[in-house]
């Protein structure tokens, strides 16, 4: 079955707390799960980046989620296409805080698709795995809760 990614950046509502953004989780991980996708959400405290892997089907049902979700708004694409094989295979929606700076400068940088081609290293995908690993080189590290 073939795989597709998708990224993008979006605003949090404002008023957004703890409570809500761990039951978003909770909701996201359970849907995300049964759609077959996995993938990383960073937040900044006032905007949210996400990137999400699976089979096309899996992807829309996700996809229509993010788009009528009341806790964020401001949906900008960054990426969109096919991949070869899952980043993130162990998550479901794995979470990381991430500070403005960083989160600013992966939303800023060109976005290529999804690959780490030698020729496009400071493209959004690549900084997005490399804020990720927090240069430690794993791929997958413990999720750190973005509320509790």
């Amino acid at each position: 079955m073939p795989l597709h990614a998708y990224a993008y950046v979006s605003t949090a509502r404002e008023g957004l707390d703890v409570p809500e953004l761990d039951a978003l989780l909770a909701d996201a991980t359970a849907f995300n799960r049964m759609a077959g996708v996995t993938g990383v959400l960073m937040f900044d405290g006032s905007r949210f980046l996400q990137y999400i892997e699976g089979p096309r089907d899996g992807l829309a049902s996700v996809h229509a989620r993010i788009s009528n979700a009341r806790r964020h708004g401001s949906v900008v694409q960054l990426a969109a296409g096919p991949i070869a094989t899952r980043w993130f295979p162990r998550w479901t929606m794995a979470n990381r805080h991430v500070d403005p700076a960083t989160l600013a400068s992966i939303v800023a940088a060109p976005w290529h698709g999804f690959s780490l081609e030698q020729n496009h290293l400071d493209h959004g995908f690549c900084l997005l795995l490399r804020a990720w690993t927090g240069g430690h080189g794993e791929l997958e590290p413990a999720a750190v809760s973005l509320g509790s």
